[in-house]
């Protein structure tokens, strides 16, 4: 007859797990004891428990400027979908106001010569450059307004026009009746700077079609910002958590060789004891 004997393991002992909470303590409390026997190792725990809290700190403001980070860029894709589905609008609208600024600052030229076929004197004729000059900005601006309501644009377009040809004519009467050039010449200078007033409105049109509102470029740079703050702010963390870790080793260097050589515990083998003693030093000086 053959009897099968089967030895069952269970959970350690009460008394091995107190001898391994008592050896710890004992580790813990050697580990401590050295500290005070070797008051140069003072600064560098004082620079460990300063770069820690300092590390806490970046933390929490890591996350924040994250936070900051994933806030902004979903204002901004909202943005995106509500307001240029497409993305056609490239420009900033800083950039797009100062370009039509200046399309608008190189129109008065053509339109302050296209004023004086009025015949008034030079306040006179500054006044009309100036109405002119509101006239090109609301063509401008109406182009725009227009996008994609054909009818509208077609009639601003056919105003647009008539406004133009009325300037040719009378550029064009007014060259003939000053100047000693024959009729032909008049008309093709009247033409020549109606066609440089019109392609700058044209040009203008099409700055602004292609020019981001002013709520939209304004959450792009928040983004942008929210991007280059929280970049920062990993750095910075990823920096002065590699500072801990080298003060930490620094530490761990120096207590465990004094440590091991410290007397074992009766009764604990020395691998045992510098386990202890290793986990010591962790629980001490945790690594982050």
């Amino acid at each position: 007859m053959t009897v099968d004997t089967t030895i069952e393991r269970g959970d350690p002992s009460p008394d091995s797990e107190r001898d391994d909470s008592a050896l710890q303590e004992h580790a813990t409390a050697t580990v401590k004891r050295l500290l005070d026997e070797h008051p140069a190792m003072a600064k560098e725990i004082r620079e460990t428990l300063r770069t820690r809290v300092h590390l806490q700190e970046l933390v929490r403001r890591t996350g924040q400027a994250e936070q900051t980070e994933a806030h902004a860029q979903q204002q901004v894709s909202n943005l995106d979908v509500k307001l240029d589905p497409g993305g056609h609008r490239t420009l900033s609208f800083g950039l797009g106001a100062a370009i039509v600024v200046g399309l608008v600052v190189l129109d008065a030229f053509p339109l302050n010569w296209a004023a004086q076929a009025f015949g008034l004197n030079q306040a006179g004729t500054w006044l009309v450059t100036f109405i002119l000059l509101v006239a090109s900005i609301g063509a401008m601006l109406g182009f725009e307004l227009t996008r994609g309501h054909p009818r509208q644009r077609g009639v601003l377009t056919a105003l647009v026009a008539a406004g133009y040809l009325a300037l040719l004519g009378l550029r064009t009467e007014f060259l003939a009746a000053v100047g000693t050039d024959s009729f032909l010449v008049a008309l093709f200078q009247s033409a020549l700077l109606t066609a440089i007033s019109a392609g700058l409105v044209l040009c203008g049109s099409v700055i602004l079609a292609r020019t981001r509102f002013l709520h939209h470029s304004q959450a792009r740079a928040a983004a942008r910002r929210a991007v280059r703050a929280a970049a920062d702010a990993r750095a910075a963390q990823s920096q002065a958590a590699d500072k801990l870790q080298r003060h930490i080793g620094t530490l761990h260097h120096m207590l465990l060789p004094w440590a091991l050589s410290s007397a074992v515990p009766e009764g604990v083998d020395h691998a045992k004891w510098a386990v202890a003693l290793e986990q010591a030093i962790h629980s001490l000086f945790p690594t982050p």
